[in-house]
């Protein structure tokens, strides 16, 4: 395989694997509505899935197997990294622990620009030390991806019943996911190693991941500046009247109490929301995570609520599941408004998840997309 050659595959991969990362790791509306009365073996299917289209996982992958030759030192490397995002995969779930995953998956783009930094010598080079123990930074960042994909995973509506055998057959899934990932990449690796150019595309492999990371990184931080304005109150009567329309079969109880949901924000009717919110609610999935309702109630609703003037929302493809004692509601919504110092405007996407909670239904999660 001549150079030309080389660079050209390597081209192509880069233009494959770029355009796709930018819709890395989410969890789609489908995959919520499936998960809603997923069995295990789905949920495995979900996490296989997730790891081979998570091309900032799959990046990092490449990368930690580049130079490795022998299948010992894969094994020992992968196991670190397997064993890293498992505890935290596991645990933070678990434990609802979660963080803004657009800064996790910031921090996950960092990850790949080390790999390729560390893959041309670049501590020796540039730095002037030898580079940090491989094994341990591996482990370190496994945890990280960890996270990652544990984020991702709270956005599906879990429930109680269960919990522990959905996160490990999630868990199942990665690793399979992974496993075949490794097996093309070392296949594929170990048939450039044998051409004569494998030192020149070595070089130019590296720096696209570090390119590629470096994108990602861009994207994330768009995604988080986007993220942090979570203000979306105050929306107008007739396009909430609106939403409360759904494509699909919402129950009579379910479709009331999204309708009063909606008066409530329009009126500011804060005693309406509390008895509409579930005691373990959590108002926001991006920025900031407040459990129970006097935190949402008392530090973000109530003022913001109050923050905002001429504040105008339309929602379209609304779509309502409820099957037994959950439910998601769907919208896409495009709002403008007046703060008190600026004018505002966003589009995305909200997601709701309701659950049956004293033979009421209660809005127990709150999730919104911002694609800018």
């Amino acid at each position: 395989m001549n150079s030309k050659n080389s660079r050209l595959i390597l081209y192509v991969v880069l233009l494959v694997l770029l355009p796709a990362a930018a819709i890395a790791h989410g969890i789609s509306e489908g995959d919520q509505q499936t998960m809603l009365d997923g069995n295990y073996l789905q949920y495995a299917w979900l996490g296989a899935n997730h790891m081979l289209t998570g091309y900032d996982h799959l990046l990092f992958i490449f990368g930690v197997i580049f130079f490795l030759t022998s299948f010992r030192g894969i094994l020992k490397y992968i196991t670190a990294f397997t064993l890293g995002h498992s505890i935290t995969l596991i645990l933070a779930t678990l434990l609802g622990i979660s963080a803004n995953y657009y800064l996790i998956d910031a921090v996950i783009a960092l990850s790949v620009c080390y790999k390729g930094f560390e893959n041309l010598d670049g501590f020796n080079k540039y730095l002037g030390r030898p580079s940090p123990n491989l094994l341990f930074v591996i482990f370190g960042f496994g945890l990280i991806h960890g996270f990652g994909l544990s984020t991702r995973l709270q956005q599906l509506p879990l429930g109680d019943q269960g919990l522990v055998l959905r996160i490990l057959s999630f868990n199942v899934g990665v690793e399979v996911g992974q496993i075949l990932a490794l097996v093309v990449m070392v296949a594929v690796i170990a048939g450039w190693r044998r051409a004569r150019s494998f030192d020149r595309f070595a070089i130019r492999a590296n720096q696209g991941l570090i390119a590629a990371g470096v994108l990602l990184l861009m994207f994330q931080l768009h995604g988080y500046g986007h993220s942090i304005n979570l203000n979306l109150f105050g929306f107008n009567q007739p396009a909430l009247a609106q939403s409360s329309s759904p494509q699909g079969e919402a129950s009579e109880a379910l479709h009331k109490a999204l309708a009063s949901y909606d008066k409530a924000f329009v009126e500011r009717n804060i005693l309406a929301l509390w008895d509409l919110f579930s005691d373990d609610i959590v108002l926001y999935e991006q920025g900031t995570q407040d459990v129970g309702r006097d935190d949402a109630l008392n530090k973000h609703l109530g003022p913001d609520l109050k923050a905002f003037q001429h504040m105008e929302a339309d929602f379209t493809d609304v779509r309502i599941l409820e099957t037994g004692s959950a439910a998601i509601r769907t919208r896409q919504f495009a709002i403008k408004g007046k703060l008190p110092d600026r004018y505002f405007g966003a589009r995305g996407l909200e997601t709701q998840n309701w659950i049956l909670e004293a033979g009421s239904w209660k809005l127990a999660h709150m999730h919104w997309s911002f694609p800018g």
